[in-house]
């Protein structure tokens, strides 16, 4: 399992953050997701096998957000 944080752009209230963690949580690989407006970002529990860094970031992204970096931890 790999852990992710993703720092967000766009969004403009709590529904937007709970509406990121919902997509990222149906995610296929995905194990935990959380997102917070107030940080302005998402992090993500998952597994590497079968899903990507790129993969999720995309997920964010293709919801109307735009992810400005990232970074890994283990």
């Amino acid at each position: 399992m790999n852990n992710v944080t993703f720092k967000v752009e766009g969004m403009h209230c709590s529904g937007c953050a709970a509406t990121i963690q919902v997509l990222l949580e149906r995610h296929e690989g995905v194990r935990r997701a959380s997102a917070s407006y107030d940080e302005r970002e998402a992090r993500v529990l998952y597994d590497s096998k079968t899903t990507s860094e790129k993969q999720i970031a995309a997920v964010i992204e293709k919801a109307g957000f735009r992810v400005t970096e990232r970074s890994a931890s283990s």
